[in-house]
């Protein structure tokens, strides 16, 4: 079938309006990368998760092999982005809002140097990347995948065939979950660690119901709403623990001892937070 298939006929064509969709955002973002435009890189970021989520639930639609080639590719590309996206975050977590000569405040200066210094450096990296030729690769990829994708068999089925897919994803976040729980109950320290593998299910589940929606009807908006709930809180315990991973190893020489006090007090209660699972949890709805 071709991309301008209608995505009301076919299942392929509902896959693909959704996947020209992300396409279309890298492309409108990848010169504002270019030129560090700090609000292109979430998006971006976010289309190409859309993507590669669409690509595992959804790929039988298109050819495997072109499908794990342009989805590995996606996910270098994610990586690097993600370099910078994570800093931006920490930014935002750690923006100075004490009185710089307090304690505390002297440890938002100092963080907020150290964020600086690394997003500088990460968006050196990205420029490096974009000037690659796999950069070049990757964005003719994305231009063949918004315009004439490569289509399978699948791509003929009747539309509807897609709930079938948003039930499993839906299936496999709940089994998921349930063994967070399990976890949490017992005490086990691997509750944060399975916290994450549920995380990447639920933003499946959530991107996988965005393009059905057209085919599931009544209370798909809601689902997805509850969805985008549960995502938000996966994803303030997940920004903890890249938090907690940052403030690792930091220090503070050369400065008193009620400094370095407060320094060490922001990391234990981030760490708390990163490994605390209830929170995301308490989220689950339906």
């Amino acid at each position: 079938m071709s991309a301008e298939s209608d995505a009301e006929e076919t299942l392929g064509g509902l896959v693909q309006r959704y996947v020209a969709e992300q396409c279309g955002v890298i492309l409108e973002n990848w010169e504002p990368l270019g030129r560090r435009e700090a609000e292109s890189v979430h998006p971006a970021r976010v289309a190409v998760r859309r993507l590669r989520a669409t690509l595992r639930t959804f790929g039988r639609v298109y050819d495997a092999r072109a499908a794990e080639e342009f989805a590995a590719e996606l996910r270098w590309w994610g990586l690097v982005l993600g370099g910078v996206r994570d800093l931006q975050v920490l930014g935002e977590r750690f923006a100075p809002d004490e009185d710089p000569r307090t304690p505390r405040g002297r440890v938002e200066l100092y963080l907020a140097a150290e964020i600086a210094r690394e997003l500088d450096s990460a968006w050196r990296a990205m420029s490096d990347a974009m000037t690659s030729e796999r950069a070049t690769r990757l964005y003719d990829a994305v231009g063949r995948w918004h315009r004439s994708p490569p289509f399978a068999d699948d791509a003929d089925r009747r539309p509807e065939r897609a709930r079938k897919r948003v039930k499993k994803a839906d299936a496999k976040l709940r089994k998921r979950l349930e063994r967070v729980r399990e976890a949490a109950a017992a005490g086990d320290p691997r509750a944060a660690d399975l916290l994450h593998s549920a995380r990447k299910t639920a933003k499946r589940h959530r991107y996988a119901l965005e393009l059905a929606a057209p085919v599931l009807g009544a209370g798909a908006d809601e689902e997805i709403e509850r969805r985008r709930e549960l995502q938000d809180a996966f994803g303030e315990q997940q920004d903890a623990v890249v938090a907690a991973e940052f403030l690792e190893g930091r220090n503070v020489a050369g400065e008193p001892p009620e400094v370095a006090f407060a320094l060490g007090e922001l990391t234990e209660a981030t760490r708390r937070q990163a490994h605390d699972v209830r929170g995301p949890l308490a989220a689950v709805r339906g």
